[in-house]
Formats: C-alpha cells, sequence, structure tokens
C-alpha cells in the first residue's frame, strides 16, 4: 500500500499566509480547523485565530490547483533541552496530494526557527503520512466531572 507521502502530480503548495489574507479566507478555514478541534474539545477554530494574531502559532495552509484542501495549525515549543516545532492541528481533503510539500514546508519553517525537530500528536496513520517515528507513547485523557 503506497504511503500518503508519494503522489508527484499533484501542484500544491502550502505557505503560512499573512493574516490578512487568512481573515479574507476565514469561514472556509474555520470549517477545515473544526473537523480537527472537535477531536479535543480543548481549542475552537476562533481560538486558533486568536493565538495566530497573538504570535503564538503559525495558521498554515495547503492549496492543491489553487484552492484551499487543508489547513495546518504549527507552534514553535521551546523545552528545557529542545525546540521543536508541533504540529497542533490539521484538517482537510486531499492529503495525498499536498502532504510533501506539507513535510517540506513545515522542516524548512522548523530549521529557520531553530527547530531540532517536527511532532506531533494524532492518529496512528500520522507516523506513516508525516514520515515520523511513533513514540510508542498514547495520550490519555481522564474526565474530572462527574
Amino acid at each position: 500500500m503506497p504511503t500518503p507521502r508519494a503522489h508527484p502530480s499533484a501542484a500544491a503548495v502550502v505557505r503560512l499566509p499573512l493574516l490578512d489574507e487568512l481573515l479574507l479566507v476565514w469561514p472556509h478555514v474555520a470549517r477545515l480547523l473544526h473537523r480537527a478541534t472537535v477531536r479535543t474539545g480543548c481549542y475552537e477554530p476562533i481560538d486558533l485565530l486568536r493565538m495566530a494574531m497573538a504570535g503564538q502559532v503559525g495558521i498554515w495552509v495547503c492549496e492543491v490547483d489553487g484552492k484551499i484542501a487543508a489547513v495546518l495549525v504549527s507552534e514553535v515549543k521551546q523545552y528545557p533541552r529542545r525546540r521543536i516545532l508541533e504540529m497542533l492541528f490539521a484538517g482537510g481533503d486531499r492529503m495525498r496530494e499536498w502532504i510533501s510539500a506539507a513535510v517540506a514546508a513545515l522542516d524548512a519553517h522548523g530549521r529557520a526557527c531553530g527547530c531540532s525537530h517536527v511532532s506531533t500528536i494524532g492518529r496512528p496513520g500520522w507516523a506513516r503520512a508525516w514520515g515520523g517515528e511513533a513514540t510508542g507513547d498514547i495520550v490519555v485523557v481522564r474526565g474530572l466531572n462527574g
């Protein structure tokens, strides 16, 4: 089975648009992000826009044939011994067509920000799609209400 990273025929562009441009397409971007944020219940798309406006996160658009097919949200995290670019959310369609461009763009951004690694927490398929190593850890969440 081919991995999602291989699809050379797509004309995909992954970029970090200016906030002014992002606002012009926000309704579409918010719909794509909602598909990812609803999984955690910790953020709504508007929270991520506020964080982008404060310079805390980057909201990337993945364009295929000039149309936004997906959106990624990244954050640089400084730990005591490492600086990491974390992909917080990804939402959209046509991943096979933009994943290679996304990996290249985020890797370049991470290097430019002085990061040593790129990481994400997600479903198991992300390790295969992203070309990374699954650490074997799992995320455990336990509610405290009732």
